[in-house]
């Protein structure tokens, strides 16, 4: 599938000076559209310069990594986005902040592409059909996240348990033990792939189309918020989305 046009930031700029800002463009792929300083804020989010952001899609990935970007440079965001994606992304970023919503009170957590690797250098695959959620435990009464004590971090699809790990920092470097999911894959000399359980190799295929094919999954790693923003991580809550309509400007802040 296509990806769409990225907005032009051209309209949001122009209304940014209007505001007072001074707008500087920058280029390079690793870099905001624009850094934008000294304004009327809208809905006074923030007194921050802001990174000027258009986004073309709001997956909770491309969300996430602008805003620890640009929490890096102690800057507050302003995304650009047409009426739809401005709607996904406002989705992302209202509560609960960069998670996904759970009816159980816990936290729970958004899927992103990056697979999950193994303390082996294979990499954690399921069994399964339905969608896979991570999720952790409901907090306990004076279970605080302290000192090793935090509620377990719990891999399910269709109501049932997949996998468990100690906490979010399970998935830390150098990642989980091979035994904490059912199965595990990886590429070997023979250009296969090769799936193996807690006892040992069960299937040798052809890909991951194939491995897929024959029920096996990768598991997509959840997209925790501190894992992210790591730095000046209250600012990534200052952002805003300037909503582009026929080359008309609005704003939706939190």
């Amino acid at each position: 599938m296509a990806r769409p046009p990225t907005p032009d930031a051209e309209p949001v700029l122009a209304d940014l000076v209007d505001r007072g800002y001074e707008t500087t463009r920058l280029s390079g792929t690793d870099q905001p559209a624009a850094v934008a300083a000294g304004g009327d804020s809208p809905d006074a989010v923030t007194d921050r310069p802001f990174s000027v952001e258009p986004l073309a899609v709001a997956t909770p990935l491309d969300v996430v990594a602008r805003l620890a970007a640009a929490a890096a440079e102690r800057r507050a965001t302003l995304f650009v986005a047409d009426p739809e994606t401005a709607a996904d992304a406002r989705a992302v970023l209202t509560d609960p902040f960069l998670r996904r919503p759970d009816a159980e009170g816990s936290r729970a957590f958004y899927s992103i592409p990056d697979r999950i690797r193994l303390t082996d250098d294979t990499y954690a695959a399921v069994a399964a059909d339905g969608p896979l959620r991570w999720r952790e435990e409901p907090a306990t009464p004076g279970v605080t996240g302290d000192g090793g004590d935090g509620p377990r971090l719990l891999l399910e699809a269709d109501g049932h348990l997949l996998a468990a790990l100690p906490s979010v920092d399970g998935l830390a470097c150098p990642g989980p033990d091979p035994d904490a999911f059912p199965y595990r894959y990886a590429r070997g000399a023979d250009k296969r792939v090769h799936v193996s359980d807690r006892d040992g190799e069960v299937g040798t295929l052809s890909g991951i189309t194939a491995m897929k094919s024959d029920g096996y999954r990768p598991v997509p790693l959840p997209l925790v918020p501190e894992h992210h923003l790591r730095e000046n991580a209250h600012l990534a809550r200052r952002w805003a989305i300037a909503v582009v309509d026929d080359g008309e400007v609005s704003y939706v802040t939190a």
